[in-house]
């Protein structure tokens, strides 16, 4: 299985992440910006409905949280999905928590089916999927996109 590119292992080691931003700078590029998260300490009443469902720590980016910037110059397909939708399949083959390189999947399996796209042309193809709080991003890609962290962490004095 080949394995998550070193800055998307860099991904996989926050807590949490969060979509901020997400756009098209040029013709089929991709550009995701991307903040980390953290659980914070502190206790918080849960309610659903009007009901009360328990306690539980709200996940929140702060000041001392990575922004990492992932562009794919192309791409063959991509998706956005509320994570509320989302399943987990059994079947599904990957590497990686948040940030996951997938060597089977319904996504590849629908592209194969909805596309041209296939291993001969434009060549071999790579599932990315980034699982973020409230949305999951797949991107069908030949290439591992460029990543950047546009707000690192901040280095203890």
């Amino acid at each position: 299985m080949e394995t998550v590119p070193k800055e998307l292992a860099e991904l996989d080691e926050c807590a949490s992440l969060y979509l901020r931003e997400i756009s098209e700078p040029k013709q089929n590029s991709l550009r995701l910006l991307i903040e980390e998260a953290e659980v914070m300490p502190e206790e918080v009443a849960i309610r659903f409905v009007g009901r009360e469902m328990g306690t539980g720590h709200l996940v929140r980016s702060t000041a001392n949280s990575r922004l990492f910037e992932i562009v794919w110059d192309n791409y063959v397909a991509y998706s956005v999905t509320n994570e509320s939708y989302t399943t987990r399949n059994e079947s599904e083959e990957y590497s990686g928590r948040l940030a996951r390189l997938y060597r089977k999947s319904h996504f590849l399996d629908y592209i194969a089916l909805a596309t041209l796209a296939c291993q001969e042309y434009p060549g071999p193809l790579h599932h990315f999927q980034l699982v973020c709080e409230c949305h999951m991003i797949d991107a069908v890609s030949t290439r591992s996109p460029r990543i950047e962290q546009m707000r690192p962490r901040p280095i203890p004095q």
